[in-house]
């Protein structure tokens, strides 16, 4: 498999040092520079075109989530800051994730699994549509379609401009945004619980603090959505 070539933009020395040694730490990504500030990195972002972006967001000179704002074409970007109020900003910027310092190597590895699945999807140009109806789901892919029965569904995972159905027995990729499934599925069967993770409400076996588990698979809560989820139960 083809490495995902990335850069660090971070101020601080101590958490440069550690975030290139969870990077170093995955075969899957080729680390091609690290920089301490945006101005600096932006001429090797447009000379060569990295495809991930690790990035702080409180720095000196220029603030990350501005600096990517400006970046044309934009390569995926990782936030990795100490400051959780910049989250939310960070959803609507479209950035692919947002970690807190310091990264656990486990929520690390985590979005890294992630991101490779989301690059790979990307590769396949023939996935494009999904059509809701009162109670199935028909993904097209290429000359293939799925129909899926709402009511087998366990949870949907937002993968940047797509999103993963998951079922029991299958995992399904469409071309549709985890909010355009939310506005067509029945508010009273599924709620979302994270800015990735929407789940099936009768599909959830327990929650613990701030895990959702449905079954053996276990899903994080997002804080802003803790008092939805308890409201729907």
């Amino acid at each position: 498999m083809e490495k995902i070539s990335c850069i660090i933009v971070e101020d601080c020395q101590v958490d440069m040092e550690y975030l290139r040694s969870l990077v170093e730490g995955q075969e899957t990504l080729a680390l091609k520079g690290c920089f301490y500030n945006p101005l600096d990195a932006s001429a090797f972002i447009r000379q060569h075109s990295p495809q991930l972006v690790f990035m702080d967001i409180d720095m000196p000179v220029m603030n990350g989530m501005d600096f990517f704002k400006t970046l044309s074409p934009q390569p995926v970007c990782i936030f990795v800051t100490a400051h959780s109020e910049h989250a939310w900003e960070s959803y609507e910027v479209q950035a692919f994730d947002f970690i807190l310092k310091p990264a656990r190597p486990d929520r690390f590895a985590q979005c890294i699994t992630r991101l490779q699945e989301y690059l790979e999807l990307k590769k396949r140009s023939d996935i494009y549509e999904s059509q809701i109806e009162k109670n199935t789901i028909t993904i097209k892919e290429g000359s293939t379609k799925h129909v899926i029965n709402i009511n087998d569904i366990l949870y949907i995972e937002a993968l940047k401009d797509y999103s993963k159905v998951v079922t029991r027995n299958k995992k399904i990729m469409t071309l549709s945004k985890l909010k355009h499934f939310l506005e067509k599925l029945p508010e009273e069967q599924f709620v979302r619980i994270h800015r990735s993770y929407a789940v099936a409400l009768q599909k959830i076996t327990k929650v613990n603090g701030n895990d959702v588990y449905i079954q053996n698979i276990k899903l994080p809560v997002g804080k802003t959505f803790k008092s939805i989820l308890k409201s729907a139960l």
